[in-house]
Order: structure tokens, then C-alpha cells, then sequence
């Protein structure tokens, strides 16, 4: 499941501050660039994976060119992150469930991953 976010990234003394506008608590430094893009998304994983954890829904994502930076010491780029690496107890439950006649015969007409769909169904009703 992978999640994108713009990071502001703002250049200090020791290398960089990063901070997501959209995601509270989600906060982090970097000795220079590349360790600071690692260390983004890292902070990003742990704490999207906390939300969904704690029954908090993620939040959406702002565009990129609607944050406000200092363009002098700051600036923007998206962080992405799978969150498959940061949840917990990832592995699938067995759940057996009904659903009309008709509708079972056209899914698997059209070879649906009933799996896959009930998970992408749960995710979108959940906002994970």
C-alpha cells in the first residue's frame, strides 16, 4: 500500500529539517539530502501506519504547489513510503462472506480477485 505526501524540507546548520504539512507528527532531520529523503520516509511510514493503527483515517494529500515555503531555505518534494513495511499483523485473515448469485457468476466471468477487492472495498470505506 503505498502513500505519497509532500515533505518541506528547510536547510539548517547541521543538514536538513523535514516536516509533512498534512501529516501531524510526522517530523524528522537529515545530515544531507539522501539521508534526509531516507529519513522522510521513514518518519512518514511510522507515523501513517500509527494512524491506521489507532483508528485514525490518513489524511489527503495537499498539491504541491499550494504549500507555502520560504524559497530561500525551503522547499518541497513527495515522500513515498509502503506502509506494508510499517504495519503490524499484515497477514490475511480468512473471512467467508455472501454475496448474490448473479453477482458471484459476472466477478468471476471477469476473473476478479475477491481478495483483493474486499480489501481495496474495506480500504476506501475506512480512508486508509
Amino acid at each position: 500500500m503505498i502513500k505519497i505526501y509532500p515533505a518541506v524540507f528547510e536547510k539548517d546548520p547541521v543538514g536538513y529539517g523535514i516536516y509533512f504539512p498534512d501529516v501531524e507528527g510526522a517530523e524528522t532531520q537529515g545530515d544531507n539530502l539522501e539521508n534526509g529523503l531516507e529519513m522522510a520516509s521513514d518518519a512518514l511510514g511510522i507515523q501513517l501506519a500509527w494512524n491506521i493503527e489507532n483508528g485514525f483515517s490518513l489524511p489527503v494529500a495537499s498539491p504541491v504547489n499550494d504549500i507555502d515555503i520560504d524559497k530561500n531555505t525551503q522547499f518541497v518534494t513527495l515522500i513515498s513510503v509502503d506502509l506494508v513495511d510499517y504495519l503490524q499483523e499484515t497477514n490475511p485473515d480468512k473471512k467467508t462472506i455472501k454475496i448474490p448469485h448473479w453477482l458471484n457468476v459476472r466477478a468471476e466471468k471477469e476473473k476478479i480477485n475477491f481478495s483483493k477487492t474486499m480489501t481495496e472495498a474495506l480500504m476506501d470505506k475506512l480512508g486508509v
